[in-house]
């Protein structure tokens, strides 16, 4: 998936995000009560909290209390106002923008298959170990289910194929296409290396015998590895494009004929002298046949198209799409 295409999936999830956690927190909210106390850690006893300012303790009861400061307490009308003031607008744009959505891909009768969406899906995880760790990510940091994500990567791809309806490709073009981004299409090799960066050869040989002496990989890297982004994690890269332009070239080279477990080094880099292990290696296979085709036009036709938020406001338009005061 292009960059724009990852910046504006973030960007819709941290909005669903934060109209998620305002309804969950204030769904979890119990009414204030006569009998809620704070605890006086000077006296030791326990005592009433204390009335907003300018709220009677009615007002204050029946609009529930999400958090207290020195007693006093922030209801949870507040707390809910707040956020549709910092988030609100983002979030119900992308709700009406959704609706929208539905009713053009109904009136022009588009439907995606799930051989498109898991395609999608596949895209995205695409850096992460597994599925499950990527499911992990956007539960613990947006918050996010599963099927939320699903949904998202539902309406952009439905959004891409409204955008893409009125664009005409010549079949000379999308072969074209094809032969110019090999890259975008071809085998994929990724690498999950290890690495232990060493001043001098003669430290990353001293590494070598220890490692063949039985040492730990890990705790090497934490003694000699001057990567300081690494060496507290054992000297993980995770996975790495075997043509990583930001990685040396002869270290991919040398660590792709390695085998699962196998280290070796030293390896000459311009900032001194690496010993390296194989940990996973990882190949996709390039699109061929109607996958590459309809890959290849898509892309090729969004690059033509007008810009997906430009589509976003014309379906608004279209839809008479308002916000009520």
């Amino acid at each position: 998936m292009k960059k724009y295409g990852v910046v504006k999936a973030v960007v819709v999830l941290q909005a669903l995000c934060m109209i998620v956690l305002s309804v969950a927190v204030i769904v979890k909210l119990s009414p204030f009560s006569d009998d809620h106390e704070h605890h006086d850690p000077e006296s030791g006893t326990s005592a009433q909290t204390g009335d907003a300012p300018g709220k009677d303790s009615d007002s204050v009861r029946s609009e529930g209390v999400a958090a207290t400061v020195g007693g006093i307490p922030i209801t949870a009308t507040e707390l809910a106002a707040q956020l549709k003031r910092q988030y609100g607008d983002n979030v119900l744009r992308t709700m009406m923008v959704h609706k929208a959505i539905d009713l053009e891909a109904q009136a022009q009768q588009l439907s995606l298959s799930s051989e498109e969406e898991d395609r999608e899906l596949a895209v995205m995880m695409d850096g992460y170990d597994s599925e499950e760790v990527f499911y992990e990510v956007m539960k613990d940091q947006l918050g996010l289910t599963k099927s939320d994500v699903q949904e998202d990567v539902k309406y952009r791809l439905l959004l891409e194929k409204i955008a893409i309806l009125t664009v005409e490709l010549s079949e000379e073009e999308i072969q074209n296409y094809i032969i110019s981004h090999p890259e975008q299409f071809a085998d994929r090799l990724r690498l999950h290396l290890q690495w232990i960066v060493t001043d001098s050869k003669k430290e990353a040989n001293e590494v070598l015998a220890e490692l063949t002496a039985g040492g730990s990989f890990e705790q090497l890297a934490l003694a000699y590895s001057q990567d300081a982004n690494t060496s507290d994690s054992g000297g993980d890269l995770g996975l790495i494009d075997s043509d990583d332009p930001f990685y040396d070239s002869g270290m991919l080279e040398e660590a792709s004929r390695l085998q699962t477990g196998e280290t070796t080094g030293p390896v000459k880099l311009p900032e001194g002298y690496a010993v390296i292990r194989l940990l996973e290696r990882q190949k996709t296979e390039g699109l061929t046949g109607h996958v590459l085709y309809d890959t290849a036009r898509k892309e090729l036709a969004l690059s033509k198209a007008k810009p997906l938020n430009e589509i976003e406001d014309n379906l608004l338009e279209k839809y008479n799409a308002e916000i009520t005061p």
